[in-house]
């Protein structure tokens, strides 16, 4: 009888109940002293990889408190199976063992999302569920490293958790008052969603923020958002636009009103907000800062989910899961030299492009120039010639506050050098130096260009990228045929992967900076590179879009196509709405705002700009208009040639209706009158 416990019928059920709840308290005991000792094995790493927070020493008081806090919310819920292993076993070293089950089960998923932060140096949270299994796959793959510190920190909290339980289980201070006094405080904590999670407020930085936090708190308390606090899925466009057009196309269409023939793009602004439903909106608060990432040659080809040459881009693919990513989004140009007009002003593309005008660009609305009439410090990054394209006459067009280009990069190796300009590690780390010196006191708007997905695709250590792409190969699953056929362009998949780290680079830098919590991150390419052979007509014009921001409430994939040209009329939207950004009234958006719906459909239309001498393509709603040959858009851009000659023609007209206001204001340089500029210049 030495090896029994609590047998009946010496003792009632509700004496078991009891006996259960002051043993399962004594064993809490053991948690949580646990929990500190991961605590202490987390800052010793961060100290280690010399990530050191501001006020090391009352951060790590103050996170101890919201850890105790969560353990207490927590032991209900791991109450109930203990309490059921304690009913259906009779020995107590039993019960010994399932309340170290149970609790290492807690110390598990604990580490796993401690070894995340210190991967990502950022905390997982709902973020996770815009994950599909092949992401999570590709994120854990990509972000796997083992070393004997991290294997050390991963065995030593199960064998202090089973050597504590044993110590624990002798407490003899403990009973039933006490007991029940704690679950008590616990279920008050559940009942009223005290939040386990110190307020960002007392940080100085995002990242000391993200270094005190409970790592299983902040997943467990977003979780909870996500499925319980979440809006639904609202079709907002539904009752704003057109059903069923005359011309019988299914897509929904907006009504453009334009005001004045002699300026065929003038016409009201009636951009709906979208994007405030996504994020943790204050309107009291500062202005959230805004920094554009102009990823050369980047193609959804080879990068997120479903691309068909296989994702080379692991940190992007990361990312995608915490953001807004639309996978169904469309450059508006072939080449980079309408990318900056198309993202920042939705502008028509004239004769060859806007840029081309040179002196003879007329006055433009753009984000850079309406965020500095609202006293935003605008900024421009670019590690190549600013000359190229006309690039520095736009951009200085719209008044910005300091421009960075391949002149003012003299503090790298000159070897870095190339035909181009300096690579895009170079390009990330002059960025985080030029933001880590701006004013805390003043919003900013920023637009970072890359270059290093370009020809010649030639980097830094590019032994070493060969080396990833094999080794990305290897973790896509890939049989010799298709490791041969990437083999042929090795350079191109080589250079991806550097960019993709030089933007893991940049997040990872960024975060340890106080705008970080603030920011709004718009990542998109420019087109999709040209060099590896293009599957359709319109994959060269497929490129992804991703919205990070700290200040997001959840994330989501976005089927539904939207463009370039959608980009600068969602944001100022949004800004206008919930930050009292002020915007004209009038404008001349070539888009009509992104589209948020996760189903796959079109609202659109789109002139494409191949090249700068090729206007030739076009999208209305569902179907693609490539010269005189009509296709059907299926979801991931899947072309499929049709012989329809009405809806042929309806496209035809609809084109030829954008061409003729293009060719009018190309001749006559009428886009803006000065008297609507005048009211909101830089």
């Amino acid at each position: 009888m030495e090896n029994t416990f609590f047998e009946a019928p010496e003792y009632p059920v509700l004496d078991r109940f009891k006996n259960s709840a002051i043993l399962f308290l004594k064993y809490s005991v053991a948690l949580l002293a646990t929990v500190f000792f991961i605590k202490l094995l987390e800052y010793t790493y961060i100290v280690i990889k010399g990530n050191i927070p501001n006020g090391f020493f009352l951060l790590a008081l103050k996170s101890l408190f919201f850890d105790v806090v969560f353990v207490l919310k927590c032991l209900p819920v791991l109450y109930l199976p203990f309490l059921l292993f304690f009913f259906s076993l009779k020995v107590k070293k039993q019960i010994y063992v399932a309340a170290g089950i149970i609790f290492s089960i807690y110390i598990l998923v604990y580490l796993l999302l401690l070894k995340y932060f210190f991967t990502a140096l950022v905390p997982l949270g709902s973020d996770f569920y815009g994950y599909s299994y092949a992401d999570i796959k590709q994120t854990v793959s990509a972000g796997l490293s083992i070393d004997v510190l991290s294997v050390i920190i991963f065995i030593l909290p199960f064998v202090f958790l089973w050597f504590v339980l044993k110590l624990s289980a002798k407490i003899k201070t403990f009973n039933y008052r006490i007991a029940v006094g704690v679950f008590a405080v616990s279920m008050v904590l559940l009942y009223f969603n005290v939040s386990s999670l110190p307020s960002q407020a007392g940080f100085k930085k995002d990242f000391d923020y993200n270094v005190a936090i409970n790592k299983e708190a902040f997943f467990f308390e977003n979780s909870y958002a996500y499925f319980f606090d979440n809006e639904p899925n609202v079709d907002i466009y539904a009752a704003n636009y057109f059903e069923d057009g005359a011309d019988g196309n299914n897509a929904l269409r907006p009504q453009m009103k334009y005001v004045n023939s002699a300026y065929p793009f003038l016409r009201e602004e009636n951009t709906l907000e979208v994007l405030g439903n996504f994020f943790n909106v204050d309107s009291t608060a500062a202005k959230p800062n805004v920094v554009f990432i102009q990823v050369e040659g980047l193609g959804r080809a080879f990068s997120g989910p479903n691309a068909y040459l296989g994702s080379f881009t692991p940190f992007l693919d990361q990312l995608k899961g915490r953001s807004l990513y639309f996978e169904n989004f469309l450059a508006a140009q072939g080449r980079t030299f309408a990318s900056l007009p198309s993202i920042l002003g939705s502008l028509p593309f004239f004769d060859k492009g806007y840029n081309e005008l040179g002196s003879r660009m007329p006055k433009a609305f753009t984000t850079l120039s309406l965020l500095k009439h609202n006293g935003y410090h605008s900024s421009f990054l670019m590690s190549t010639d600013v000359a190229f394209d006309n690039e520095g006459l736009f951009i200085r067009s719209q008044g910005v506050d300091q421009l960075i280009s391949k002149a003012n990069f003299s503090e790298f190796p000159a070897a870095h050098n190339s035909y181009w300009g300096y690579p895009d590690l170079d390009l990330m780390k002059k960025a985080i130096g030029f933001y880590a010196k701006l004013p805390n006191n003043r919003p900013f708007v920023s637009y970072i260009q890359t270059i290093s997905m370009h020809t010649p695709y030639k980097v830094p250590e590019m032994d070493r990228y060969y080396d990833l792409m094999e080794s990305q190969m290897n973790k896509l699953g890939f049989d010799e045929g298709q490791k041969a056929a990437h083999r042929s362009y090795k350079d191109q998949y080589a250079t991806i992967m550097y960019s993709d780290e030089a933007l893991k680079y940049f997040f990872q830098e960024f975060a340890k900076l106080p705008a970080y919590r603030n920011t709004i991150f718009i990542i998109t390419g420019d087109h999709r590179l040209p060099e590896i052979p293009m599957s359709t007509k319109i994959d060269r014009y497929h490129v992804p879009l991703i919205i990070y921001s700290p200040m997001l409430k959840r994330s989501a994939s976005i089927r539904s196509i939207s463009s370039h040209l959608d980009v600068a009329p969602s944001l100022l939207k949004f800004l206008s709405t919930h930050y009292k950004v002020s915007t004209p009234e009038l404008v001349t958006w070539v888009g009509t705002g992104l589209d948020t719906v996760r189903q796959f459909r079109n609202i659109h239309r789109y002139p494409l700009k191949q090249t700068v001498s090729d206007l030739i393509d076009y999208v209305s709603g569902e179907y693609f208009l490539n010269g005189q040959t009509l296709f059907s858009i299926g979801d991931n851009f899947d072309l499929q040639p049709m012989q329809d000659d009405n809806r042929r023609n309806q496209l035809l007209g609809e084109f030829n209706q954008y061409k003729s206001q293009n060719n009018q204001v190309t001749q006559t340089l009428k886009l803006l009158p000065d008297s609507i500029y005048k009211k909101f210049r830089p």
